[in-house]
């Protein structure tokens, strides 16, 4: 499957004998629930001395696809590993933020601020984070393409549909992550906010 396309050529099967001959077989439905009647089907129009045996094309493909399967999936768990460890800190940080800030968003409120206000200034700060971490992600992600490239199949290393979603999803989960403290933020009293140091 890696290597380069080859020349082929066809015969009549008349014109030549061959005893290890193989039918790619396209149907609809599972391959391996269909695999018995498939052989039964064949070995009808095919009486003789011959044993029809059939496989999915996934088994045939299987040892050359292996590595690359496993591969993928190391590198989603470890992915989703990264997400969830950078969610816990975005949340931490922005936490901690709004726990210093507390007395500011208190004067902020006892001055009339809306809930919605403090809601949208503290998940602005949990995405602008993020945007410059996925900007800097995305130099970096540009720059080591190349030594990545070849764990890639069939797929190109800086393709901007991938990175576009990568950067989707790390400002969904920013958002996620600021909507808590932000929900605290929202309901400061003013009064016990503006008492603190």
């Amino acid at each position: 499957m890696t290597e380069d396309p080859a020349y082929y050529y066809y015969l009549p099967s008349d014109q030549r004998y061959m005893d290890d001959v193989g039918l790619f077989v396209r149907f609809h439905g599972s391959a391996r629930s269909s695999s018995d009647v498939m052989r039964r089907r064949l070995q009808r129009e095919m009486p003789g001395p011959s044993y029809v045996t059939t496989r999915p094309f996934s088994d045939v493909v299987g040892t050359q696809t292996a590595s690359w399967t496993m591969g993928a999936t190391m590198f989603t768990l470890f992915g989703l590993l990264a997400l969830v460890v950078a969610a816990i800190g975005l949340y931490s940080v922005i936490a901690y933020a709004v726990e210093q800030r507390t007395h500011e968003l208190g004067v902020r409120v006892a001055l009339g601020a809306e809930a919605r206000q403090l809601i949208g200034m503290v998940v602005g700060q949990g995405v602008t984070l993020v945007l410059i971490g996925a900007a800097l992600g995305a130099v970096a992600a540009a720059i080591a393409g190349k030594w990545l490239q070849p764990l890639l199949f069939n797929e190109s290393s800086t393709d901007p549909l991938v990175l576009g979603g990568v950067v989707a999803v790390l400002i969904t989960v920013a958002v996620a992550a600021s909507w808590l403290p932000a929900r605290r933020a929202s309901r400061i009293d003013p009064q016990v906010a503006l008492r603190q140091d």
